[in-house]
């Protein structure tokens, strides 16, 4: 069996809300995802409705009902009389119209087969075989008590519902045919696959899902079907209201009380309540979802107008009541089949629970804050699901909280550079002990600007041009030297700052700079004291030159003189 409800576990965002509202815990987180326990679950839909990222689906079943089609036997379609909540003021000959143009050989209220089903349970009551009598025409109801209160399956009234008995009616009066039935609940899909429910629903589909394929084959809800069947027992369209199976009966309840509940909580409380023996002779309809079948899932996970259902829902004949459907006139009884399927689960000792609640740091009843973050009401039913497999001790969001902090306030505490969160007015409103240090201040600073940062831009600039900004800043004394580097965070209309004291780096820069002056200033007098060196040995070298000169002029003079008297 193809699972009913699904999950996209991409949309999951883990915030464990389908857990809170799942009346009976069916769903388990493993795997960092939320996953449908499938033996527990009763299809009532509560989980899709309520999630915020739509990563509930439910299986569309319009490829199956196409391929039905193509078959060639003539396939019957079953219409829930909820439907006038879902299509407003449309008339059923219009929809019939409709339906038939997607090639639905016949198209018939489920009202006829509800007209059955309540003669089934007068003759019942009349009996008075059964000490308290359970009616219900939802597959959700039938299931939360195979499943979780099978002490009650004798209890449950072994009469068909109004969708299997509409079937049963018609394949007697049509022959060979198919039926699909389209409806305002998912758990139906589960009752047409169970074969103790009758296994004559060959599909199930949503009022939704059929209003996608007539958008896909382009068909309008305008003309009239003036072959449109109806019902010969107009009362039995009010079955879908609270209350609705009752007020059919027309007070034939032979001596039990009559008792409507609906909703999952009421439902829980009263068979739980029925469970211990507390009541006697009563006839109990009961509905999973508030209001009855007009508050299906399908109807509240679209917010159609439960108002206008229950003013539409009406039991005064209408226009196609003349011409009743075939199957209308026929009178079958079958008893329903209903089984214990109930999953047993482990219980654990108290010492294994305290074990588990220790593993998150509870280990006092007052460290049970029995908060509901995980989708349980209570720390000790987590524990219990823990225990069983269905959660992670992980699940608890004041657990991983209180280590994050008291991690990132390790990290902060313990980071050899300052950090500092300031407000829109540059005022402080964290900071950490490096921080403290480096600009003189205390804890008393909280709420303060820090006077050693006044008029400082680097806020404007980080806010205005959207960017890291890094600048030198003076510290607590001219002495500590910081590389200041602010970010502004619009979505949180706050700076964050860290603070780097890079005071070594730049006394060593200031001190290897005056070296480098100080190394160019002794290259400067080298330089000088060899030009001077250079301009005297020119000197004396010139001197010497003339000097040479002048020796050499006379020593010429003095030897031409002594050839001219020989």
């Amino acid at each position: 069996m193809k699972s009913i409800l699904r999950l996209n576990a991409e949309n999951c965002q883990n915030c464990f809300k389908c857990i809170r509202e799942c009346p009976l815990k069916a769903i388990e987180f493993k795997e960092n995802h939320t996953k449908i326990i499938e033996e527990e679950c009763i299809l009532c839909g509560k989980c899709m409705e309520i999630c915020p990222q739509n990563a509930k689906y439910v299986r569309q079943n319009v490829d199956e009902v196409k391929t039905l089609l193509a078959e060639g036997k003539p396939v019957c379609l079953s219409l829930a009389p909820s439907y006038t909540g879902w299509y407003g003021n449309a008339t059923f000959a219009q929809l019939s119209a409709a339906l038939k143009k997607l090639g639905f050989a016949r198209v018939e209220e489920t009202a006829i087969g509800a007209a059955e089903v309540t003669k089934e349970y007068e003759e019942l009551l009349a009996s008075g075989k059964m000490k308290n009598v359970i009616a219900t025409s939802c597959s959700s109801m039938v299931m939360l008590i195979e499943r979780h209160f099978p002490a009650l399956i004798g209890s449950l009234a072994p009469v068909s519902s109004p969708m299997m008995a509409h079937a049963r009616l018609m394949r007697e009066a049509y022959g060979d045919i198919r039926v699909v039935f389209v409806g305002p609940c998912l758990s139906k899909m589960q009752e047409s696959e169970d074969p103790l429910a009758g296994g004559l629903v060959d599909q199930v589909l949503t009022f939704e899902d059929i209003d996608l394929w007539m958008k896909e084959a382009g068909i309008r809800l305008e003309e009239e079907d003036p072959d449109a069947t109806g019902v010969a027992q107009p009362l039995s369209r009010i079955y879908p209201k609270q209350e609705g199976i009752i007020k059919t009966m027309l007070n034939n309840f032979h001596g039990y009380t009559p008792i409507s509940v609906d909703g999952h909580s009421r439902c829980l409380d009263f068979f739980g309540q029925m469970q211990s023996g507390e009541v006697d002779h009563l006839f109990v309809e009961a509905n999973i979802c508030i209001g009855g079948c007009i508050g299906g899932p399908i109807m509240e996970k679209h917010r159609k107008n439960v108002i206008h259902s229950l003013v539409s829902l009406k039991s005064e004949p209408q226009p196609m009541d003349r011409n009743p459907s075939a199957s209308a006139s026929l009178t079958l009884l079958h008893p329903r089949v209903f089984a214990n399927r109930q999953v047993e689960t482990k219980k654990p000792t108290e010492e294994q629970i305290r074990e588990i609640l220790a593993s998150i740091g509870k280990t006092t009843k007052e460290q049970e804050l029995n908060c509901g973050s995980c989708g349980y009401p209570t720390c000790r039913d987590k524990a219990v699901a823990v225990f069983n497999g269905k959660a992670d001790v992980t699940m608890c969001l004041p657990f991983l909280r209180e280590q994050a902090e008291n991690m990132s306030a390790t990290i902060i505490s313990n980071s050899p550079n300052g950090i500092i969160a300031f407000d829109t007015d540059l005022c402080v409103t964290e900071i950490n002990p490096k921080g403290q240090e480096l600009f003189g201040v205390d804890l008393s600073i909280l709420g303060e600007m820090i006077p050693a940062l006044y008029g400082e831009t680097a806020f404007d600039e980080a806010r205005e041009e959207n960017r890291l900004v890094v600048k030198k800043v003076e510290g607590a004394t001219p002495e500590i030297i910081v590389e200041f580097t602010v970010m502004y965070l619009a979505s949180n209309r706050m700076y964050i700052a860290f603070a780097k004291d890079i005071s070594e780096q730049e006394h060593s820069r200031e001190e290897l700079s005056s070296l480098r002056m100080s190394t160019v200033d002794v290259a400067q007098n080298v330089i000088e004291k060899q030009m001077r060196v250079a301009q005297e040995i020119a000197s004396l070298l010139g001197e010497t030159t003339a000097e040479t000169k002048m020796a050499l002029t006379r020593l010429k003079k003095s030897i031409t003189e002594i050839s001219s008297k020989d």
